[in-house]
């Protein structure tokens, strides 16, 4: 057997492609949630069955050989075809799997998607997400179109047709992109956040109250939005290109910000919330509720304040 074919692994061409895609190690070790070692020895590995030096570290970042190019070329090509067959087998089974929709609010929306979708597929489940307000999300969980909403648990707002298993903390932050001339900053008064322009989401949300109270508490007008959103991330691109402030939960924008992406900026105290799973209570269980609270309870731990492993509660 080929040499190259009997060593060459996905995991191989996957970092590779991370790595050409996102220009450096440390970049590479958070996006696949492994160690800098480990990213390094892979590509010493990769080296020494390619037989190619494949890029140069630089000042400038990585400079790739010819060879490297190729390389990264032919996994791409070879990651598509792997893909669109795990998608055509997935087409193939949906008739048979079982339905589960998730509901998730913003201060949530991160966490959910980056966790629950790819986990609960593998499971066997046809999972689809919905996201909104927390009012709109709990109507449709009161009516059974949801399975399970992820949101604010805080004792204040809890009803008492519902369940509540609080999972961690978090809180909203403000962030800038690259294009802000705060790009640098790390902290800002109160009065100067007054005078910016904001992406902020809709009257009647959770982050837009704290968002004006944090104001009104120290006696300042709380600014009016530029542009109003509940996109979330796909508000970076905006905020690439105009200077506008933003409210992130805390945990995605410290990503973010490792990943060189947003800048948080320290000025604007905003309560934490305690976010985690919501159901209905009196519904038939569904098969995959437990499931969905130990797959967030696993992603929190380590990288969220997480909360003490709670019996379900109501309002």
């Amino acid at each position: 057997m080929n040499e190259l074919i009997r060593r060459l692994t996905m995991r191989h061409l996957r970092l590779l492609v991370t790595l050409y895609d996102m220009g450096g190690v440390s970049r590479t070790a958070r996006l696949l949630h492994v160690t800098q070692p480990a990213v390094s020895k892979t590509v010493r590995d990769l080296r020494d069955i390619v037989g190619d030096a494949l890029f140069e570290a630089t000042g400038e970042g990585l400079q790739w050989t010819p060879a490297g190019q190729v390389v990264v070329q032919r996994a791409r090509a070879i990651l598509r075809n792997v893909d669109d067959l795990e998608r055509e087998t997935r087409r193939a089974k949906l008739g048979t799997r079982e339905r589960f929709a998730i509901g998730t609010t913003r201060v949530a929306e991160a966490a959910v998607s980056g966790t629950l979708p790819t986990a609960l597929l593998k499971d066997g489940l046809l999972v689809s997400l919905h996201r909104g307000t927390r009012d709109t999300m709990l109507a449709e969980l009161e009516r059974k179109a949801l399975d399970v909403v992820f949101g604010r648990c805080d004792a204040g707002f809890r009803r008492a047709e519902f369940e509540y298993h609080p999972i961690y903390r978090d809180r909203f932050v403000v962030v800038c992109g690259r294009g802000h001339p705060w790009w640098r900053k790390r902290s800002a008064s109160l009065a100067a956040l007054a005078a910016q322009e904001w992406i902020l989401p809709p009257a009647g949300t959770f982050a837009h109250h704290v968002f004006e109270q944090a104001f009104l508490s120290e006696n300042l007008a709380p600014p009016q939005a530029s542009v109003l959103s509940m996109l979330g991330l796909n508000d970076l691109p905006m905020m690439t290109s105009h200077p506008l402030l933003a409210l992130f939960p805390e945990s995605e924008a410290t990503r973010l910000q490792d990943e060189g992406l947003v800048r948080c900026l320290d000025g604007l105290q905003t309560p934490y919330q305690e976010v985690g799973a919501i159901l209905l209570r009196d519904a038939a269980p569904h098969p995959a509720h437990r499931r969905v609270i130990q797959l967030m309870t696993a992603f929190a731990t380590g990288r969220l304040p997480t909360l003490p492993t709670a019996r379900p509660t109501s309002g």
